[in-house]
């Protein structure tokens, strides 16, 4: 089985999760400087063949009524620039409250901020992989 790649897509920061080959276990995996939606899929396209990654999981930022935020639009871009452009299946997932759980995480493990800066955008992009990870299980 091939692994799913978790994106928490920001206008600064892109934070990036993997999965297990076995996809069981997501895992933050880095953090991406985003620089142009073509930087951004060149860089996926690369870590989906280096790593063997069939799916990609983007976060869709809604808001807390469920209507998009500004966000989503370059959600919805980037998968379809993955899809249209690579081959590469894209998925949307609602990432409602993915990065204040992933601070509220860090926090307990003892994490400064300063540092957790660092590491933010990959576990909130962890959390949004396992959530539709949970909701693919229960729907099998």
């Amino acid at each position: 089985m091939s692994r799913l790649l978790g994106i928490d897509l920001g206008s600064v920061r892109v934070g990036l999760a993997v999965t297990d080959p076995n996809r069981i276990i997501a895992s933050p995996f880095k953090v991406l400087n985003f620089i142009s939606s073509k930087e951004l899929v060149k860089e996926i396209t690369d870590i989906c063949r280096n790593m063997d990654v069939a799916e990609v999981v983007i976060g869709l930022p809604l808001r807390e009524d469920g209507t998009e935020g500004p966000g989503c639009k370059n959600a919805r871009e980037l998968a379809s620039l993955l899809k249209d452009t690579q081959g590469i299946k894209a998925e949307l997932w609602d990432e409602r409250y993915s990065s204040r759980i992933a601070e509220s995480y860090m926090r307990e493990m003892g994490i400064k901020q300063e540092k957790s800066r660092k590491y933010l955008d990959s576990v909130a992009a962890s959390l949004i992989l396992e959530n539709y990870m949970k909701y693919r299980d229960k729907k099998q």
